[in-house]
């Protein structure tokens, strides 16, 4: 889990901080292998010609477009850009300079199949499925190299600063996936508003002049150590942007903050396997494609089934606020 200054040939150990310790040459190998640091090429900074609209009292900020019309559907490909200066000298940790980092967290419903980060997926990291830094299931792999479904860039350092970006080719992602989660965290002073200067956009590979989502100085709360950004959310096979800038307490040695910050937000997929049979049932019963075979029903006795030509007779707002309910 070393860091690596592309600007020079050895590898930085202070990612070693609070883990367990193992050969450093083999870590570095195969975060060369999990990674590619020819992504940061990707990464643009022009002035957006939409400016992004402060998050609503529910979360979702909105551009001019998506105020409009929804919010803006992605096809193929998200990147996901976060650029920093390092903090002043006297935040610098342990003499060490600090790093933001930039996650990707890919839900299929309430299960978190796999993370990336610096370390690449975390499914195919040496030593993840021994020291699981999150509850992913791994039941999917965001993979590796550049045929990677989610794939990150590593640390991009310079003097002053560094840049790491996140690729997500979306034909890529598993059927079951439902949500893509953005997220950053400052690693060693755990405190994001300690940094000169950052820089978080998400965009679309198409159009990476025109942010889809972004995060401002000014939208993190003081002392705070990590920030869910945005999130990909997959509705009838369409991909839409939903900003979230919400704030947490977590760096990339534990993910459990952050999935706990993200659990209300799927909840809604619990909801729906509830509700499912019911909302499904009604629209077949409305087609005139279910029909009602229970014979005690026809003939007037009162039980189950006769509960439930009630609900489907009923006129549809009021059904929907039955089911909402359940």
């Amino acid at each position: 889990q070393g860091r690596f200054w592309l600007l020079k040939v050895e590898a930085r150990t202070n990612r070693q901080q609070g883990c367990p310790s193992s050969d450093m040459v083999d870590r570095v190998s195969e975060a060369q292998a999990a990674t590619d640091p020819s992504l940061a090429d990707r990464a643009t900074y022009h002035e957006p010609d939409v400016c992004m609209k402060d998050a609503d009292q529910h979360g979702t900020g909105q551009d001019d477009a998506s105020a409009a019309g929804g919010l803006r559907p992605l096809k193929f490909e998200a990147l996901l850009s976060v650029a920093w200066t390092f903090p002043s000298e006297r935040s610098i940790s342990q003499g060490q300079p600090d790093y933001l980092d930039s996650s990707c967290l890919v839900y299929a419903g309430e299960r978190l199949l796999d993370v990336v980060d610096f370390r690449g997926a975390h499914s195919a990291a040496v030593g993840s499925h021994s020291n699981k830094a999150s509850s992913a299931t791994y039941e999917w792999s965001a993979g590796r190299g550049r045929s990677a479904g989610v794939l990150h860039s590593g640390d991009v350092m310079s003097a002053e600063g560094g840049l790491q970006v996140i690729r997500a080719w979306l034909p890529d992602l598993p059927e079951c996936a439902t949500d893509v989660y953005f997220a950053i965290s400052a690693y060693n002073c755990r405190n994001l508003m300690l940094f000169s200067s950052f820089n978080v956009r998400l965009q679309d590979a198409d159009t990476p002049s025109r942010p889809l989502a972004q995060l401002r100085e000014s939208d993190v709360p003081p002392r705070t150590s990590a920030v869910l950004v945005c999130a990909l959310r997959r509705r009838l096979d369409e991909w839409t942007v939903h900003s979230l800038n919400r704030p947490c307490e977590a760096t990339v040695r534990d993910y459990s903050p952050i999935e706990a910050a993200i659990a209300p937000l799927q909840e809604c997929h619990v909801l729906w396997r509830r509700r499912r049979p019911l909302v499904v049932l009604a629209a077949l019963w409305n087609l005139e494609r279910a029909v009602l075979i229970d014979k005690d029903v026809e003939d007037g006795e009162v039980g189950g089934a006769s509960l439930v030509v009630s609900l489907l007779t009923l006129p549809h707002t009021v059904f929907q606020d039955v089911v909402r309910f359940v």
